[in-house]
């Protein structure tokens, strides 16, 4: 699998970009979401509410799981993908699982802030958000062409630190 480009060259992500990304990823999570409905329905039995605190909890970890697995594998969600953006540490390079985490948790804090954290891009002179501070990560712009990078990666691998 090549890894993502680690040149310090690409720049930040726009806001409106990643946007568009959480936008599309939305309709994503919402298909997972009522998979994951339907799985803890079948599970608890028919007749049998389900609700509740460990019910809400299953469902953020299901979310947390989307973006942690996408984010491991690639630095991308499908949405991600579509709008030629990507997740790194401040290398360049894929994160690592703790840094994913972290990245998903202070996102977390972000969106129930009324979305400061994401905001944030406007006036951050990086364009970062809060999430993207805390975990030492930044999205970046992979360009028109973003497996070009990927070609130049694959010729000459970088030695990734934080996994």
């Amino acid at each position: 699998m090549a890894k993502p480009d680690t040149s310090p060259e690409l720049p930040n992500a726009s806001l409106l970009r990643r946007t568009a990304a959480m936008v599309y990823d939305a309709f994503l999570i919402a298909a997972l979401l009522m998979i994951g409905t339907f799985g803890a329905v079948s599970i608890v039995g028919q007749g049998t509410a389900v609700g509740g605190l460990w019910f809400q909890l299953f469902l953020y970890l299901l979310v947390m799981g989307f973006y942690i697995m996408f984010w491991r594998i690639k630095g991308q969600s499908l949405g991600m993908q579509v709008w030629r953006i990507r997740a790194v540490n401040e290398h360049g390079a894929i994160m690592g699982y703790g840094q994913c985490v972290l990245r998903f948790l202070a996102a977390t804090v972000s969106f129930c802030a009324g979305f400061l954290g994401f905001l944030w891009i406007l006036v951050d002179a990086k364009q970062l958000a809060w999430h993207d501070r805390l975990s030492r990560t930044r999205v970046v712009y992979l360009g028109s062409k973003p497996y070009d990078s990927e070609r130049r990666q694959m010729t000459n691998p970088p030695a990734d630190k934080d996994q």
